[in-house]
């Protein structure tokens, strides 16, 4: 059980030390305070899971620093790619992109953040660990109890309400898509119906001498029925740009094909 107690306590702890080091790579790279992790709060749970990983697989295996570099460079690179593909199949987007480094993997892990894997891989074995480990033996069993409930719920409340919010956003890309096809068919029944050429809002205003009134007229409803669809797109897009918002600066690289050529649509047309 003590030994279930400490593997919860390294996740949380490692999780955090984790989003420490991130938030402060990024801040000082973006030269701004900088949130980074896929959690609100200040946890980044792929570091801590990376953490047990290495400890779990590792902890045999302390005075053998080449083992420690090897295993840190394929293995958590290896669970690097899965992460990130998991999020891009799940979410229907990249988060990181090293496609600009040499020698990556589908822009999901490159060389060089390998080899730093590796290097981690050392330092928190000869390091880290033995440090963290010794004050977590030195905390009294009822407050680590205390701080594994408190720390675990935090971080279970933290995840479901990031998910909740993704799928939020995932619901909003798909109105807008919606509201972005419901767009094209008006507009093709103007053309159709009146064989007016409707290619912006006020096109349509200036085409109406050469056509008779009744096409006219009719086109006018069609307008009237895209103007409605328009402002209900720049809605959806502001709404989603402020949930998007704080995910854009703690993932600089993200990338989502189907994010950008629905915004860039709404914001041009």
């Amino acid at each position: 059980m003590q030994e279930a107690y400490n593997l919860i306590s390294y996740l949380i702890i490692y999780s955090f030390i984790g989003w420490i080091l991130e938030s402060t790579y990024k801040s000082i790279l973006q030269k701004k305070i900088v949130n980074s992790g896929f959690l609100a709060g200040p946890f980044c749970p792929i570091y801590g899971f990376g953490a047990l990983i290495m400890y779990i697989s590792l902890k045999d295996f302390t005075d053998n620093i080449v083992v420690l570099f090897l295993f840190g460079t394929i293995a958590l690179s290896i669970f690097e790619y899965i992460v990130g593909l998991f999020l891009e199949i799940v979410f229907k987007t990249k988060y990181w992109d090293y496609s600009n480094y040499k020698f990556n993997i589908q822009g999901r892990v490159c060389l060089k953040n390998s080899l730093y894997w590796g290097i981690l891989g050392i330092v928190f074995m000869r390091v880290i660990h033995p440090f963290v480990e010794k004050t977590i033996q030195k905390i009294p069993h009822i407050y680590l109890i205390a701080f594994l409930l408190i720390g675990s719920i935090y971080l279970l409340i933290d995840t479901i309400t990031t998910i909740v919010k993704l799928v939020r956003i995932n619901i909003k890309l798909t109105d807008l898509e919606n509201i972005g096809e419901e767009i094209k068919n008006k507009i093709e029944d103007i053309k159709v119906r009146t064989a007016i050429n409707y290619t912006n809002m006020k096109n349509i205003q200036r085409v109406h001498r050469y056509h008779s009134l009744r096409k006219f007229a009719e086109a006018k409803k069609y307008f009237s029925a895209i103007t409605t669809l328009h402002e209900k797109q720049r809605e959806n897009i502001e709404r989603l740009e402020k949930k998007i918002k704080r995910l854009r600066k703690a993932f600089p690289s993200m990338k989502s094909e189907k994010l950008s050529k629905l915004l860039n649509n709404g914001k041009n047309s």
